[in-house]
């Protein structure tokens, strides 16, 4: 019995070996998108002294793209039935906790400090458009379980989407609501463009160079658009939900 209880440790250590490798897979696919892109824009638009955008996206909405990339593969060759959603789940929950640690213990003071004035008024406004966004918008728009899935965006909107991370792990600890595997799939769509993606690393540059107010008349258009999509394909508001 004893030997058995052994072999069945080496076992699932070797599977938590396997998912790790998987994840450090997915990172590494992403890591080659990313080179890519920056030696696309060098032999491009940045050989003329363009604006630089590519080596500003961070790694990790490319990682993102890496993970379905494997998981697409691991499907197609039939492989993807081995991958125990568990050992996922507790490599992605410690990889986590160590990211929002890191994110919290990395945020600059110092820069808080050189602009304080800006940045107190910037915190109020956006404190309270994203609490009254909490109260009067997610009730309305997720059907069930509205605190979970609103606390994750709300917390992305507060700055930083391991802020979203970390409030679904505080009200949802063992993933009951499905907040995160929500949360997770709208990054793929969020993530790449402006939750520090392309359009993140380009709005300063794209300030710069065309002026705030052209910009501001761009991102308005862009969100009405986004708005009459949202209303023609699920039309209006519903009344909050219980």
């Amino acid at each position: 019995m004893c030997r058995a209880s052994v072999c069945f440790a080496c076992a699932d250590e070797a599977d938590y070996y396997d998912e790790i490798i998987g994840v450090g897979i997915a990172i590494g696919i992403g890591w080659i998108l990313h080179q890519g892109l920056i030696g696309l824009e060098a032999l491009t638009w940045g050989a003329s002294g363009g604006l630089e955008l590519m080596r500003h996206i961070p790694l990790f909405p490319l990682a993102m793209i890496g993970g379905v990339l494997l998981q697409l593969v691991l499907d197609f060759s039939g492989l993807g039935k081995r991958v125990d959603r568990q050992l996922v789940n507790r490599v992605s929950g410690t990889a986590l906790d160590v990211l929002i640690v890191s994110a919290l213990a990395t945020i600059s003071l110092a820069a808080i400090g050189a602009q304080f004035g800006p940045f107190i008024v910037l915190a109020i406004a956006g404190i309270l458009w994203n609490v009254a966004m909490f109260i009067w918008l997610a009730p309305r728009l997720f059907k069930k379980d509205w605190v979970s899935y609103g606390l994750a965006n709300f917390g992305q909107c507060m700055g930083m989407t391991v802020i979203g991370l970390l409030l679904i792990r505080m009200t949802d600890p063992v993933n009951r609501t499905g907040a995160m595997h929500s949360f997770g799939y709208k990054q793929l769509l969020f993530e790449p463009v402006v939750g520090g993606g392309l359009f993140t690393a380009a709005s300063l540059p794209l300030i710069a160079q065309f002026g705030p107010v052209p910009i501001l008349i761009f991102t308005i258009v862009v969100m009405a658009g986004w708005i009459a999509l949202g209303i023609a394909q699920f039309g209006l508001l519903s009344k909050p939900q219980s």
